[in-house]
């Protein structure tokens, strides 16, 4: 699955449920995901532990368990055919005996006994748009026992207002790489109920070189602790340190995994694989862009809003502000922009 620079995609968080084949395999191609990840589960298990893998998928993170000693892994995953190709790939490396595969969504199962270390992947770019802050609350709760470990342990989510012109032009003509042309796209979106292609986040790789300001810690999720409300309001001020045109904003996250390894998603080089293939960036445009120059403010509130109960994976962006001239503190525009 080939992808350039400020090329947008569906967002692959809200269509886990249709990953196909294809998409697996490009999570296992994700170099700066792997690498992280085999780092972190290899410090983290301890000989004998028992660990539950959430959102095991093809068992790449329960396999680096066992090898790393586990006694036994549970995989939890909700596609019911992917955790057979787990279980298969396991097998296959004389593994399978260890694994323990659970088919459900997580808040509707239960295991034997409490487990040492729960090990998950199921991040959206922007941390939460998976939902994983209340599934890995919920695990945290009735799954792992006292003194045990969580991997990722903490998440943080960034925005940071940026100058994209491919990318935004690429929605102005309703192309992103996988909507199978503006006829679809359109469809696409009428379904959903959206105001226009704006109203919309994307996974798209969102140069550095894009950036108008400084990025801003977004949320903050401690997976160790008791989950804060799913649902929030953060305003955020941003002082642009160069001239541009403003068509949206980046978010991505950083995760302590282990005591050692953490994860960053906001590279931005291809050829050397500092981006993550399977993540990318958030990209969340506004429809109409606007010129800034140095010292003037983008003033952004971004909102999240579930649709649904606390066990499902759909929820709702807002992201509404006004960017204000550093010359005189007057509103030279005002964008609103929600997937709600």
């Amino acid at each position: 699955m080939e992808y350039e620079l400020e090329q947008p995609w569906l967002p692959a968080s809200e269509q886990l449920l249709d990953w196909s084949d294809e998409f697996h395999d490009l999570m296992l191609g994700d170099q700066l995901r792997m690498n992280a990840y085999r780092a972190a589960v290899t410090e983290a298990v301890r000989p004998g532990d028992t660990v539950l893998d959430l959102g095991t998928g093809t068992g790449i993170l329960a396999r680096w368990a066992l090898e790393a000693g586990a006694a036994r892994v549970y995989g939890i995953d909700l596609n019911k055919s992917i955790l057979d190709s787990a279980v298969q790939r396991l097998t296959a490396a004389g593994l399978g005996e260890r694994f323990v595969p659970l088919h459900g969504l997580s808040f509707d199962l239960e295991l034997p006994g409490r487990v040492d270390l729960v090990i998950s992947e199921i991040l959206g770019n922007l941390a939460d748009n998976e939902n994983a802050p209340a599934i890995l609350g919920d695990a945290r709760q009735r799954f792992l026992r006292p003194g045990g470990s969580m991997l990722p342990s903490r998440v943080e989510s960034y925005l940071v207002p940026v100058a994209a012109e491919r990318a935004h032009g690429l929605l102005c003509e309703g192309r992103p790489a996988d909507a199978g042309g503006a006829g679809e796209f359109a469809a696409l979106l009428a379904r959903r109920g959206s105001r226009s292609a704006f109203d919309l986040y994307y996974d798209t790789i969102l140069p550095l070189s894009g950036y108008l300001a400084a990025p801003r810690l977004l949320r903050a999720f401690d997976l160790t602790a008791a989950p804060e409300p799913s649902d929030y309001r953060v305003p955020l001020v941003y002082a642009c340190r160069r001239p541009g045109r403003f068509t949206g904003f980046k978010g991505y996250f950083t995760a302590t995994l282990s005591d050692t390894v953490a994860l960053d998603i906001s590279g931005d080089a291809i050829g050397q694989r500092t981006t993550s293939d399977s993540w990318k960036h958030c990209y969340l445009p506004i429809e109409t862009p606007v010129p800034v120059e140095p010292g003037d403010r983008i003033a952004v509130t971004f909102s999240r809003l579930s649709t649904g109960s606390e066990h499902t994976f759909r929820q709702g962006y807002r992201w509404e502000g006004r960017v204000i001239s550093g010359r005189d503190g007057s509103t030279t525009a005002s964008f609103a922009q929600s997937t709600a």
